[in-house]
Parts: structure tokens; sequence; C-alpha cells
């Protein structure tokens, strides 16, 4: 018998009361008790992991310090963390890591004027000028009204102290409300930003506990894309597709669906599972979602942590482009129109770290694509890529693009062995490439 019901979301009555007993045998049976096991190792690996709002190994430098002891510090950084949680819906901001660049590019145009803000049109006319608007998402155009509202909240109802303003609540819950109420822009899609927000503010360490009259007992798991993906593949979702947003009530059973399954591994902390959850769901993306799947995922970060020593790779790091050569693919990717991201992931190496230039949506066999452009390379760079695909071949495909003069220049050499990639391709003809990439021809 289905515990799901016609939403696709399983009946609470039917679904909490097994947990409490046993979510093994009552839930997923023998067969999950291998995959629940290694998701609470993942959870527990990574439950330490700085949140890319405020990691300090990133560029650009954060314009607060989020740990900071002096209490108007403090203040600015309830302030700045509630203005980037509240944009951080990928529909709007793209990318989690925008929602930091972002604000970083205001206070550089702004300086602390940043938070005092209050015309929309001021932050439209800079918004539209940064080098990575075309990366935002899709309402993009909310974003200067969105800033605004939280300048207006924080100066208006909170009286510049979001700190001393949220002990009036007793719950998070009811914070969460007062939130959403007065921030939120009206028929915009919402993937619960402010549980995001107030995981941030209530748990210690990595968390900045700046809210510490709450207590994480009470936190829910935010319902956003990368968690409803691995809820998915456990089965306590049917789906995370967007309708699952359009419904608020149909999105609050599933994050309390997603939050009592927390609670199980985590009776104290459910929001424990949230940032160690975004790392695995950005991994599941593109992929089939199902219990097979999860499992394949754990098993390769359990491989990454034995071998590298690193628990999980560092997503979106910010780049540019450094060549003519990644301009050139980066242009022919967009006209082909095949989703890429560039230098979007740096993964840990045994003793090195290696960060691909283009890692396409594209899949060949279960593996996907990178392109790595190179008007020249080192013995050291091929070095380096043979230990990438000893180590991550089972999953990716690496393509190196070389000057066809060059191709043979380096096999005489033997800078380029069999084991350093899986392919050349010469970089004066990646259009053709792209194509066949495109048309599902390539390697026929």
């Amino acid at each position: 018998m289905s515990c799901l019901d016609e939403t696709g979301i399983f009946d609470m009555n039917s679904v909490i009361k097994p947990f409490a007993v046993n979510i093994v045998a009552g839930l997923f049976r023998m067969e999950m008790d291998e995959v629940l096991s290694a998701l609470e190792r993942f959870v527990e690996t990574n439950s330490n992991v700085v949140d890319v709002q405020w990691d300090r190994r990133m560029s650009p430098k954060l314009l607060v310090n989020p740990y900071s002891e002096d209490y108007e510090e403090r203040k600015t950084a309830a302030h700045y963390f509630l203005l980037a949680a509240s944009i951080l819906e990928e529909e709007v901001v793209g990318f989690s890591e925008n929602a930091r660049r972002l604000l970083v590019y205001l206070h550089e145009k702004f300086g602390n004027r940043l938070f005092e803000i209050r015309k929309p049109h001021l932050f439209e006319e800079e918004i539209i000028k940064c080098g990575f608007y075309h990366t935002l998402g899709p309402y993009r155009e909310v974003i200067p009204e969105v800033l605004v509202r939280v300048n207006n909240f924080v100066k208006s109802k909170a009286e510049r102290n979001l700190i001393e303003y949220a002990r009036s609540f007793s719950k998070p819950a009811e914070l969460v409300e007062d939130l959403i109420e007065n921030i939120e822009v009206p028929n915009m899609p919402h993937k619960d930003e402010m549980w995001s927000y107030l995981r941030w503010m209530v748990r210690g360490k990595p968390d900045l506990k700046l809210f510490e009259h709450f207590s994480p007992e009470d936190l829910r798991v935010p319902l956003t894309r990368e968690n409803a993906d691995v809820a998915a593949s456990l089965g306590l979702i049917k789906s995370s597709a967007p309708y699952l947003w359009k419904d608020r009530n149909l999105a609050m059973r599933a994050r309390e669906t997603i939050t009592a399954f927390a609670k199980q591994l985590f009776p104290k902390d459910p929001a424990k599972v949230d940032y160690p959850f975004f790392l695995l769901g950005r991994w599941l993306r593109q992929k089939s979602l199902n219990k097979n799947t999860l499992k394949e995922a754990l098993q390769f970060f359990d491989h990454m942590h034995e071998v590298t020593g690193q628990p999980h790779a560092y997503y979106h790091k910010m780049s540019r482009y450094k060549s003519g050569w990644e301009k050139k693919t980066a242009s022919i990717l967009s006209k082909m129109k095949i989703p890429y991201g560039y230098e979007t992931i740096t993964f840990p190496l045994p003793g090195d770290t290696y960060t691909p230039d283009f890692i396409l949506d594209k899949s060949i066999q279960g593996r996907r694509i990178i392109l790595e452009p190179h008007y020249e390379m080192s013995r050291k760079q091929a070095q380096k890529y043979a230990l990438f695909k000893r180590t991550y071949g089972h999953e990716f495909l690496l393509i190196l693009l070389l000057k066809n003069d060059l191709i043979p220049y380096y096999h005489e050499r033997k800078v380029l062995a069999d084991d350093v990639c899986d392919d050349v391709w010469p970089i004066e003809f990646v259009d053709l490439l792209v194509e066949r990439i495109r048309t599902g021809t390539y390697g026929q």
C-alpha cells in the first residue's frame, strides 16, 4: 500500500507514526537500510561545512564578519543575511552564489547605503550594469523591490535591530510567517528562503546563531530545490517538479514530511541536514531521482572522501573567462543552447584541486561532459588531468581542446598519454564537436 496521497506527498497520519517506531522497517524496509546509513554518515561528515553565503575561501570577499562578537556588527550581519536570503530563490537570482556576489557588488557601488536604500530604481540602475546580470534568474527584475522591502522592514518595523525584533517571537515559525508577510513579493515563486534564513540565524557554527533564544529543535528543513531532490530520491515525496511550490499548503506538507524524516535522524537539530542536502542535491541535479541514484551519489562522495580527504566538491566558484578560446567555447555552447557551468565546481584531488572550465548538462552513458580549452598545456597540467580521470572518471568524460598543430607535438613528447583524458579535439573545430554533442552523434 502506498503512503502517497493524490498530490504525491506522504499522508502525514500514515507516515509520522511509522517513522516514530522505526523509519527503516516502517518505510524503506531492509533495502533502504544501507542508503539511510550512508545518508546519515554523509550528513555527519558535511554538517560542519561553511555555507556558501559566508565561506571565506570564496571570492568576492564578504562585506561583513559573520562571526563577529561585536553587537553592532552582529546587527549588520542579521540585516545583510536577510537581504541575501530574500533573493535566494533560483528563479530570482540564479545560482545561490549570485546572492552573495550581487550584494558584494552593490556594496562596492553604495557602501553602507546598501542598508538604507528605499527606492527600487536605485538598485535597478546598478544591477543591470553588473557583468553577471545574464546569469541571474528569469525573475531577476523583482530583486530591487525585494531588497527595498527588506530595508523598509528592518528600518520601520524592526527598528534597525533584527536580533531584538526576533525576541518578540517565541518560535521560529512565528518569525518566518512575519518575514514572509513583510518581505515576499506576491505571486512570485518561493522555495523557503526564510526558513533558510532562520537556519543561519539559529544554529551554532558553522551557522551564525544570532537569534540565540530560539532552539534548533524548532527549525524546519527548508523546502529548497536541492532538499526536494534528495527527498524525492528517498521516496518521501513523489516529485520535485515546480508544481510542488505553487500551492503553499502542498509545499507546507512536503516541508513537514522532510522535517519529520530529519527529526528521526537528528531529533534536537533537524535542520542539520539542510546544507549537506544542498551539496547532495546539487550533485543529483539532472539525474533520475530514486534510491539507486542516491546510493550511487553517496558512494561517490564516500570514494571522494577516502581518496582526497575532502568530503565534498566546492560548487560555483566566481570566475570570468580567462582566454579567447574560453569565450569562443562559451559562445558556441550558448548559441547551440547547451546548458553549461563555467568553473562551477572545484574537485579535491590527492594533494591538489581541479576546477574544470566547462561542465555540460549533457551526458554520455551517464557521464557528464567536461570541455577543457587550452592554448598550451604543460606536463604538470596533464598530470592533474590524469589524476582527475583516475579519481572521477566514472562520473565525468574529459575532453581537452587543443590547437590542431600542437596535438601531434604533445603526443610525440608523451604529454598526452592515454590516461590523461578521454578525448582530444582541435579547438579550432569546437563548433563541430558541440554540434555532435547536441545531436547525440559524438563518438559515433
